[in-house]
């Protein structure tokens, strides 16, 4: 259940808190696995979260990548190593899916409870849940 609760708050994080210029520094950066930090505070839910998304950059054929999410009832950490095949997949659908990603921006993930669908956010959800590439820690 908090592994759910992550995930949607991840799929917010990446769509509701990023302005245009971030997500764009931060796609392209994560599509180089250039090293990149990026801190964002939102409303979500009727609470305050904060968030990191970290490109780490190359740990050998793997790129580096973390999110930490704070909201007052505790702190996540999600720390994944992508394939240079995993990252293009992200990117793509990403990219593909970027009106919708800015329509939950600009009218709130509450407003859009469909964004669990998001391609972009069906893909991640696919590598949250493969503990070969990502793991959760409190």
């Amino acid at each position: 259940m908090m592994k759910q609760f992550l995930i949607l708050i991840f799929a917010g994080i990446l769509c509701l808190s990023v302005n245009a210029e971030q997500t764009d520094r931060f796609v392209e950066n994560f599509l180089t696995c250039s090293s990149y930090t990026e801190r964002n505070n939102s409303e979500m839910f009727g609470m305050q979260v904060q968030s990191t998304l970290e490109v780490l950059g190359w740990r050998g054929d793997l790129c580096g990548f973390r999110t930490s999410i704070t909201t007052p009832s505790g702190e996540a950490n999600i720390e994944c190593n992508f394939t240079e095949e995993q990252i293009a997949e992200l990117v793509t659908a990403m990219q593909e899916n970027s009106a919708e990603i800015e329509s939950v921006a600009r009218q709130g993930l509450e407003s859009n409870p469909q964004i669990g669908e998001n391609p972009a956010v069906v893909i991640f959800n696919k590598y949250f849940g493969d503990t070969s590439v990502c793991t959760v820690t409190n």
